[in-house]
């Protein structure tokens, strides 16, 4: 979005290190009379912060939309600790009285008031017992909210113009309706605010007199909203194209305003990454809870919900959004996401809009303390952990690797540029053109070779990771991503022991996972295409516990029986095992452990993997942890951040990194040098 700043001078310290921490802050501002209102940002020093920043906000009130509940006495629908002072009205009378009322429309006018009503049918999501989501106890009955001023931020005041940002999340939608690429400029979110027609989304459908804009303001306060242009870069992180620059009077920030850009720093936003950010954390009102927003159970940040930037995420089927923590995910969600709040900004005339004050916000938190626990290196075959401040989080790890079972890992090509994990070879590209197949699967001198379509892959030894070494077993993790294919097929609240991902490591049958799908065949599955039958006698069935989630306490599942399985959030992030096996115990960090490169079949087969300079090769990789919700799985991005949160489980893009427990004493092994890490 094009804008002018009314700042004065600025003066941001950044410290060395690993993390650029802003010590002090944008200075103030210019002189301005006493009589002038309202004000810009105040930012000022506060160590008790993670960013250590603190924010000032003037607030005023423009517009209405339905915001807190009439309920009765004994409602219960929002857990106590999501609701607010105001967000509902505990009125048995009133709430009879609008059961009888006269609507027109879903809106009826009592005692000089406006009220709004909604049932399930109006709600983007509605369910009676959806984790951290509103409880619908009867989905035919209706739910009553008052219509009330809308608060807002003031993020910047210039030549008698404000720009406006909604103090809550107003209201719950996704971010396009149907499930395709898109761009801000066609989403169905962008109608949704301005009130278009069908001819601006690629929806087709009509938001005309249905929208936020004709909802939220009458007509002298159209008259004051200015038309704004809104300029989308690319995303910084992947390249993704935002779409072109648009006028409207409604809209989403971008990256840019919210943190990738200096401008970010002027409307009072951390104007950076790597913090959870208490000046980007917002919660949504009842109304949008009782449309489908999700809050966090979260201690820390009890209430908050997350909400769309403008931004396309890595993929134009991706939206960039907040989280409830005040973290940047600009991978994204998808674009239908069901629970993500709205939070809507606006350009007024100062004079036209006859703006009402509505005292300050300030961005704070409750600042909690995490240590990193001592682990001492071990010796053998554990991770050796050493300091080193050139790193991410200051240690170095160096693992024993070793040789164990052949997956498809390197392409066979007749002619070209061959790169990393493919091989020139004419005639052997030739001998498996004209191969007898079976199963996409051939053998030729020894080796075996498996098929996509037209191009051929060979089988190498697997390189793996030596975690941990205890009671004459070893842990071995991948080293690689050496497939892809998504945790669960279908979007459904699913736990690591219902996933199909799960069946398909174990080479199990089809009543063990909710897809019914059957990997129980010779060869259908990771464990039989990957070992021999000497080698499967040497993995440790091994007891696998799935914690509720560190961060949102999602319930992940009853504790299961498993030979090959995906590593846990516990075990790559918040327990001291994770140390121990070499992990930074940080979801602040870009681990370097984290950090996987899928090999050329995983590529092949759909894995993802970075064209940016900083995380070149690299890809993102599925641990066994459910997210915020079941229907989503927890993540380690590019960059070995871990994304507690997750992603929907049926991303198809995401690289497989098996882990397994090997017998020492059943089994051989062969000594693969060690692996470090290192930024390049």
């Amino acid at each position: 979005m094009k804008t002018k700043r009314h700042f004065g001078k600025a003066l941001i310290l950044l410290s060395a290190g690993i993390q650029l921490l802003t010590v002090q802050i944008w200075a103030e501002a210019l002189p301005v009379p006493e009589e002038t209102w309202p004000e810009i940002p105040v930012v000022r020093e506060n160590k008790e912060l993670s960013t250590s920043l603190e924010t000032v906000w003037d607030c005023v009130y423009f517009g209405s939309y339905p915001s807190a509940e009439v309920v009765q006495t004994d409602w219960d629908a929002v857990d106590d600790y999501a609701v607010l002072d105001g967000d509902v009205i505990r009125d048995d009378d009133l709430y009879k009285a609008l059961e009888t009322a006269d609507w027109q429309d879903d809106q009826a006018f009592l005692d000089g008031e406006e009220y709004v009503r909604i049932n399930a049918e109006d709600a983007v999501t509605a369910s009676v017992d959806r984790e951290q989501h509103y409880r619908w106890e009867d989905l035919q009955g209706w739910h009553y909210f008052l219509k009330e001023p809308v608060r807002w931020r003031v993020l910047s005041v210039e030549d008698g113009e404000a720009l406006l940002l909604a103090d809550r999340l107003v209201d719950c939608r996704r971010f396009h309706e149907e499930e395709e690429g898109v761009s801000w400029e066609t989403s169905t979110i962008r109608s949704w605010l301005n009130g278009y027609g069908p001819q601006e989304n690629d929806a087709q459908m009509d938001f005309a007199g249905e929208s936020f804009y004709d909802q939220a303001f009458d007509e002298n306060e159209k008259e004051a909203i200015l038309s704004t242009t809104c300029v989308t870069p690319d995303n910084q992180d992947y390249g993704t194209y935002s779409g072109p620059d648009t006028e409207d009077h409604v809209f989403l920030l971008s990256n840019e305003e919210v943190y990738a850009d200096p401008v970010s720093g002027d409307y009072g936003f951390y104007p950076g990454r790597g913090f959870d950010d208490p000046s980007k954390r917002f919660t949504s009102t009842m109304y949008a809870k009782c449309r489908g927003s999700w809050w966090s159970p979260v201690e820390d940040y009890r209430g908050n919900s997350f909400w769309f930037m403008r931004t396309s995420g890595s993929s134009p089927f991706n939206v960039t959004y907040i989280c409830d923590f005040g973290f940047v995910y600009s991978r994204g969600t998808t674009v239908t996401c069901d629970d993500a709040g709205i939070l809507p900004a606006i350009r007024v005339d100062i004079d036209l809009a006859g703006l009402e004050e509505a005292g300050q916000v300030s961005s704070t938190e409750i600042v909690k303390e995490k240590t990193e626990e001592d682990v001492p290196t071990t010796a053998l075959h554990d991770p050796a952990i050493t300091d080193d401040e050139s790193l991410p989080g200051g240690k170095a790890v160096t693992w024993d690797a070793v040789a164990f079972g052949t997956y498809p890992q390197t392409e066979i090509l007749a002619e070209g540029d061959a790169e990393d994990g493919q091989e020139i070879d004419p005639e052997l590209f030739d001998r498996l053109k004209n191969a007898d197949w079976q199963d996409d699967k051939t053998v030729i001198d020894d080796t075996a070779y498996q098929r996509v379509e037209e191009r051929y892959f060979r089988y190498d030894p697997i390189r793996w990771r030596v975690l941990d070494v205890s009671d004459d077993t070893a842990l071995l993790m991948a080293d690689q991503g050496l497939d892809c294919l998504a945790y669960n097929p279908d979007l459904t609240d699913v736990n690591w022991s219902q996933s199909a991902i799960r069946s398909w490591l174990n080479g199990s049958g089809a009543e063990e996972n909710l897809a019914g799908l059957d990997y129980s065949a010779e060869g259908a599955g990771f464990f039989t295409m990957a070992f021999t039958g000497e080698e499967r006698e040497a993995i440790r069935k091994s007891p696998v516990k799935n914690s509720h989630n560190y961060y949102f306490g999602t319930d992940c599942g009853e504790e299961t029986e498993d030979a090959v399985f995906l590593l846990s959030e516990d075990e790559a992030f918040s327990t001291p095992d994770a140390v121990s096996y070499g992990f930074q115990p940080s979801d602040a960090i870009g681990d370097l452990a984290k950090r996987i490169t899928p090999t050329e079949y995983a590529v092949c087969r759909g894995a993802w993997r970075s064209d940016l300079e900083e995380s070149k090769g690299k890809g993102f990789w599925f641990f066994r942890t459910n997210g915020y919700t079941a229907s989503n799985v927890v993540y380690a991005g590019e960059l070995g951040y871990i994304y507690n949160r997750g992603i929907p489980v049926t991303c198809r893009d995401a690289c497989i990194v098996p882990a397994v427990r090997v017998d020492l004493n059943a089994w051989e092994f062969i000594p693969d040098g060690t692996i470090q890490t290192k930024l390049n």
